[in-house]
């Protein structure tokens, strides 16, 4: 297999760091949301934060097969308070649709290198990345609808609970 270009494989480590972020960012959402006993919701945040990791670890190992030089990059320290919970999910839905453009511009590289093994291996990402900004666009709706339901935030944190049990 040839060796991944030089555009690639920086692209391949800011991505590996954009997950290890967005991780990051969904476990901060969690705690602030645990801490407002908003259970379920931060139940969720935690599986995403997860899942988050383990694309980061996923696109490491890839990197490696690929005799990439991996570099591990300096987290930010992520937002720890919001205004509200509407704040806190757009924030998430601000870094998924960061997260899929950086996935694209990834995309964008492998296809103009000719790099058919890394453009395979994005397509589930891609995908994935469409689901999620979907649900959290759904998630951000129920929210809002807060102010004309009230009591539906521990509706939907229930629910979320309960999704996030069941594994998303």
């Amino acid at each position: 297999m040839t060796r991944v270009s030089q555009e690639c494989e920086d692209l391949l480590n800011l991505q590996v760091t954009r997950e290890m972020g967005a991780s990051q960012l969904y476990l901060s959402a969690s705690i602030w949301c645990e801490e407002r006993n908003l259970v379920g919701m931060a139940s969720y945040m935690l599986k995403e934060s997860e899942e988050e990791r383990q694309h980061g670890l996923k696109i490491l190992d890839f990197a490696l097969k690929r005799d990439v030089r991996v570099r591990l990059q300096q987290l930010v320290a992520p937002q720890a308070d919001w205004n509200s919970t509407l704040d806190v999910w757009n924030d998430l839905l601000d870094a998924e649709k960061a997260n899929t453009q950086s996935l694209f511009k990834l995309a964008d590289a492998a296809q103009d290198c000719r790099d058919h093994a890394l453009l395979s291996f994005l397509i589930p990402y891609h995908q994935e990345q469409v689901d999620s900004e979907g649900h959290l666009e759904v998630i951000i709706s129920k929210v809002e609808d807060e102010s004309l339901t009230p009591g539906l935030i521990r509706q939907l944190d229930t629910e979320l609970g309960e999704l996030a049990k069941s594994g998303l």
